[in-house]
């Protein structure tokens, strides 16, 4: 299978370009979440929100989309707070509820050895939740989306570098030696100030680094593990 994945895209309208671009030669696209909260873009909080749906939207017509959640989005439906923009809140709140409810939002999806999330699956993480397996993942988000929630201790980092964290939260470096199973796992939540996709091999794992601020995304032949880069 050939994908496009669309990383932290925080109210920019850039992935059009790249759905038009790409459109007629992959077969799935995957966003890794964080579609509010502008940071590329000089975006009002209802443009955001249009953007958002203007991507479901999308996912309706091509269908082979899948639309993975960031913690930026989890704010909007009770999560940790970053950057909150109360105005979004009261524009976004119902129909996040709704994306979730109806499974169009979810935590973690897979094809043949990627593994594909915001921040990444942590095997420590989902031992303290009881996971026995991803499948499980996101039916538990569905029924309970605070499942995915920050995880607040008295050592935590504020960033969220702890190999307790969830897909939403942990970082890179937790997550290296902490990660579930022997996927290659792709991830967004971490901007690179390089604006380039960063492929890190920690130990016998693989770890795609792909928020880039919008500047690149990625394109994965699942079967024959080519990995392609490319600027926006």
């Amino acid at each position: 299978m050939k994908i496009c994945v669309i990383s932290d895209i925080h109210g920019s309208t850039l992935w059009e370009t790249i759905v038009d671009r790409e459109y007629d030669n992959v077969d799935r696209f995957i966003f890794l979440g964080d579609y509010l909260d502008a940071k590329y873009e000089q975006s009002s909080p209802s443009q955001q929100v249009e953007n958002l749906e203007h991507i479901v939207e999308f996912k309706e017509e091509f269908q082979s989309v899948d639309l993975l959640i960031g913690n930026h989005d989890l704010q909007y439906v009770g999560g940790e707070k970053v950057d909150f923009n109360s105005k979004t809140y009261e524009l976004v709140k119902p129909y996040l509820t709704f994306l979730i409810e109806r499974g169009m939002l979810q935590v973690i999806t897979q094809y043949d050895n990627y593994l594909f999330s915001h921040a990444g699956l942590s095997s420590v993480w989902m031992k303290k939740k009881g996971i026995n397996s991803e499948s499980e993942i996101n039916q538990r988000f569905k029924e309970n989306p605070l499942f995915v929630d920050y995880v607040s201790k008295s050592n935590s980092d504020n960033s969220g570098d702890n190999d307790y964290q969830s897909p939403l939260w942990i970082r890179p470096a937790s997550l290296g030696d902490s990660a579930y199973g022997n996927n290659i796992q792709v991830i967004g939540h971490n901007r690179l100030e390089s604006g380039q996709i960063e492929i890190v091999h920690d130990k016998n794992r693989k770890f795609i680094l792909t928020d880039t601020g919008m500047k690149q995304y990625l394109i994965i032949d699942t079967e024959s593990g080519k990995e392609e880069i490319l600027n926006i």
